[in-house]
């Protein structure tokens, strides 16, 4: 039996190996805590581990041990705060400025087509706009729409940008500046867009301009950056206004802009603000379908009443073939064919003046068209302007040499001109 003594001796050594408790801020510190004492058993340690993370864990006292209960309770509170602390210690997210008319900042999202020019059909990565904010590259617009800076937050630098503000269209370029020696050719960006989705989705053409001579870049102490003189701002500005540029396909995408210099379309990009509302994008592709739906069906009734006046025409039947034409027209049709076949119905009603205006038209797209030109010289001839006449038959014959019939036609009114002079 263990004597009074004994016992004492016991119960001082299960209490020294208990934590010392601090009062003041009513949390546990333990000494030497990262020391490792030798025989510790590594799956002991993990056995200690897996009940440290459990914050409900009761443990029962020791047998000798006056504590019934040793609840850590409460902890759970003090980790979710933790957390909270962990996420506001990290990168500070200040508030978007105002930008472009409304609030926020503009993230590059790549469409799902790369060579569509709608919407239609498209869907874009728009993540969470705290997620974007933090880790994804972005556009700020200064608020006079003149200027503005590409953000890169994994880098944690800015580069500057051009912004020329055209109403709902919107270009933007930036000129390359890098670090380390020049492995691309890569001169410029440029973002030739379109204001959509109540504004808060910018749409349309990535151009990348390539030079590939050392006149086109200045060097750094650390890097490279793209010369402005040897492609000036408004340059840049002028190739998304020329037609072979706005051509360009993904297929085909490719067009000399200089000696040394080439400009690639990229294809159909995106800038989204980080409030953007995405049943806005939504309803946009939606009127994009009903717009599309209603450009089918015009286009369908074009052809159907041209093929209507065509056939009434056939049959003489000018009055009606003329309104079936003239329909045509008012679908939004205009072709050679239609303005021929408007000015010979005219003609055929004796409504002179209005044949050669629609004769005119088909003239000025197609010079060498010798039917119109016979059909305007026997107009002239009923008006007696034998001047006027034997100028289109004179056009003819220096076109068709051998045209026997309008060579005589030319030669008796010559004739005719002299006798009546």
């Amino acid at each position: 039996m263990m004597t009074r003594i004994q016992l004492l001796f016991f119960l001082l050594g299960a209490f020294a190996l208990l934590p010392v408790a601090v009062a003041d801020d009513d949390e546990w510190e333990l000494e030497d805590e990262d020391l490792d004492f030798p025989g510790d058993d590594d799956d002991d340690d993990k056995e200690d581990e897996e009940e440290d993370d459990d914050p409900n864990i009761k443990r029962e006292g020791d047998e000798g041990d006056d504590v019934e209960d040793w609840s850590f309770e409460g902890e759970e509170v003090k980790k979710e705060e933790e957390k909270v602390e962990e996420k506001k210690v990290g990168r500070e997210l200040k508030p978007e400025p105002k930008r472009y008319g409304n609030s926020g900042n503009w993230y590059e999202v790549t469409s799902e087509c790369a060579d569509c020019p709608t919407l239609l059909g498209q869907e874009f990565g728009i993540e969470d706009s705290d997620v974007m904010r933090q880790f994804f590259d972005f556009v700020e617009i200064a608020s006079d729409r003149k200027s503005g800076k590409f953000v890169y937050p994994s880098i944690g630098e800015n580069r500057p940008m051009g912004v020329s503000d055209k109403s709902k269209r919107l270009i933007m370029w930036m000129y390359v500046i890098d670090t380390g020696s020049r492995l691309t050719d890569t001169y410029a960006t440029l973002w030739d867009l379109r204001v959509k989705a109540d504004g808060g989705l910018l749409y349309g053409r990535k151009y990348e301009v390539q030079a590939w001579t050392d006149d086109a870049y200045a060097d750094l102490e650390d890097g490279y950056k793209a010369d402005q003189k040897f492609i000036s701002s408004s340059k840049l500005l002028s190739y998304t206004d020329l037609a072979p540029v706005k051509d360009l396909t993904v297929d085909n995408s490719r067009f000399q802009v200089g000696e040394s210099a080439r400009l690639n379309f990229v294809g159909y990009f995106a800038f989204v603000r980080s409030d953007v509302d995405e049943d806005a994008i939504s309803g946009e592709q939606q009127k994009l379908r009903e717009d599309a739906e209603k450009e089918a069906k015009r286009q369908r009734d074009q052809k159907e009443f041209y093929a209507k006046g065509t056939a009434l025409l056939d049959d003489k039947e000018y009055e009606d073939a003329l309104s079936a034409f003239l329909k045509s027209q008012d679908l939004g049709m205009n072709s050679l064919d239609l303005n021929y076949n408007l000015g010979f119905t005219y003609y055929m009603l004796k409504d002179y003046e209005k044949a050669k205006d629609f004769y005119r038209l088909v003239l000025d797209a197609d010079p060498r068209d010798t039917d119109v030109r016979y059909n305007l010289a026997r107009i002239f001839e009923k008006e007696k302007d034998w001047d006027s006449a034997i100028r289109e038959y004179q056009a003819i014959l220096k076109f068709d040499p051998d045209d026997s019939g309008t060579r005589e036609r030319l030669q008796l009114l010559k004739q005719a001109r002299e006798m009546i002079q």
